[in-house]
């Protein structure tokens, strides 16, 4: 029999986790609404309110911005939503686990008071709402993983189905998170037969690009056309800002077709390149008005063709240039230069005049400012620390491999893939990049603060669900229990 005190207990530590987080929730939205815009967030919330695209900018997030902007103007509505959805898979935690812990609601105080919290989830950054997006994703699978059959699972493949397209298209390198995902979905449909689960797999992957596709289409702030192509002007920029550095770094480099085309714009190219190239951020070389001018006249095909032959014949310097570039992503040398805290609005004239908006810069946005600008040179604000976090948790994952678990690692390892994909895409050093290795990270740390032990503990039952059935007792000839 259990007594009272023990019922209560449970109840208690519940109460206790709830609290933390709703109060971190509402010190995200005294703080942060009607949140804070950056040239880019901007550009995107106009061309959600004007129903245009004509930025690099991911469609779909400028189509959100819409949305929501339509039903309240402005972003207020978008940063309690969004950051609420976070805080809300968050609590969610709770209920993957057959206990609870003390340990969780100190542990969550102490996480919820960095700025990738009480700062980053009142940023208007397609970052953030990504990180919060595949957060959730990830959850629905464990949350499925509890349920191997009947229609809550179903509706779980589902729910993960459009949020991990929904992340593809915030960010297109999100998409390389299928790829745990769908390991974490045979691993909880295995006792079918791994043929089967991975049949399972397979179908669920296929339906996350199909629904990609989909949205990629229909989710436009200019409405319903042919799927967006804001990643292929990303990835000219990309080769611009490699190119730059292969000018600039490797002597004697050959701007070979460049040069055959128009000799006099590729000396002028390399002289810019060679002044202006950084490892830490592209925009270098596009402030510069000189090179802007390049950009503007320098014809595409003989610039894809130099990228090309850096690839395939200059691999190493390749690399190079595509290391010093990921070690500023990863570990931000001078986290100065790489934005790690961003308040009040910030945007040319002409953009915020479109938007009926003017700059914001109060007393309210210094102070947090200030609070976050305490966090720069500690563990806080470094994406190695909570690489080592996410390392560590990945390990305890891996030993206790409760179902629910085998999704939590499959964030992490994602995490990994997402911030690895950066060694060949990034062009800036800008802390927001890898803020999602800092929430998976610390959402694993959460995890398994609810529930601290390295053992299995026997799952509730889902509501209404019958009784485990007691074993049967094997007897000896002699009758005695074995």
């Amino acid at each position: 029999m259990i007594d009272g005190e023990q019922r209560g207990l449970p109840i208690y530590r519940l109460t206790a986790w709830l609290a933390v987080l709703g109060l971190g929730y509402l010190i995200v939205l005294r703080l942060d609404l009607p949140g804070h815009l950056s040239f880019d967030s901007v550009l995107s919330l106009r061309e959600g309110r004007l129903h245009v695209h004509n930025t690099w900018n991911p469609a779909f997030f400028g189509w959100l911005l819409g949305v929501f902007d339509r039903i309240h103007r402005g972003t207020a509505l978008y940063v309690a939503v969004v950051a609420g959805g976070m805080f809300a898979s968050l609590a969610a935690m709770a209920l993957l686990r057959p206990r609870l812990s003390w340990l969780a609601p100190p542990v969550a105080a102490a996480l919820l008071a960095t700025p990738q919290f009480v700062i980053y989830q009142g940023i208007v950054w397609k970052d953030v709402v990504f990180a919060n997006v595949a957060l959730a994703a990830f959850l629905c699978l464990a949350f499925t993983a509890r349920r191997p059959i009947g229609r809550l699972r179903l509706a779980g493949l589902v729910l993960s189905v459009v949020l991990f397209a929904a992340a593809g298209l915030l960010r297109q390198n999100g998409l390389v998170l299928i790829l745990p995902a769908a390991v974490a979905v045979a691993w909880s449909a295995r006792a079918g037969g791994w043929r089967r689960a991975a049949v399972l797999a397979a179908g669920w992957m296929a339906a996350v690009l199909a629904m990609t596709l989909v949205l990629a289409s229909v989710a436009q702030p200019q409405g319903i056309g042919p799927p967006d192509r804001s990643g292929a002007q990303g990835l000219s920029v990309l080769q611009r800002f490699d190119l730059s550095g292969a000018a600039a770094r490797i002597p004697g480099f050959p701007l070979t077709h460049l040069e055959r085309a128009d000799p006099q714009l590729a000396a002028a190219f390399r002289r810019q390149a060679q002044a202006l190239y950084t490892p830490d951020r592209v925009d270098t070389l596009s402030a510069s008005p000189q090179l802007h001018r390049f950009y503007k006249t320098l014809p595409t095909a003989p610039l894809q063709a130099d990228w090309r032959d850096l690839l395939l014949h200059h691999p190493l310097d390749y690399l190079g240039l595509r290391t010093a570039a990921f070690r500023w992503v990863v570990a931000t040398p001078q986290i100065e230069k790489c934005l790690p805290i961003f308040v009040g609005v910030q945007a040319p004239d002409d953009a915020l005049a479109d938007l009926g908006m003017h700059p914001r810069q109060d007393q309210r946005d210094r102070d947090l400012f200030n609070y976050g600008m305490k966090f720069l040179h500690t563990p806080a604000m470094s994406h190695l620390a909570w690489g080592l976090v996410a390392l560590l948790a990945g390990a305890a994952l891996m030993v206790r491999r409760d179902p629910a678990d085998i999704p939590m690692l499959a964030m992490l390892v994602g995490a990994f893939l997402f911030a690895a994909s950066f060694f060949v895409l990034s062009i800036a050093c800008d802390y927001r990049y890898l803020y999602f290795l800092d929430l998976a990270a610390m959402a694993a740390t959460l995890y398994l603060a609810l529930d601290p032990s390295l053992w299995r503990r026997p799952t509730p039952s889902a509501p209404g669900a019958p009784a485990p059935q007691a074993s049967q007792r094997a007897t000896n000839p002699r009758g005695s229990d074995v």
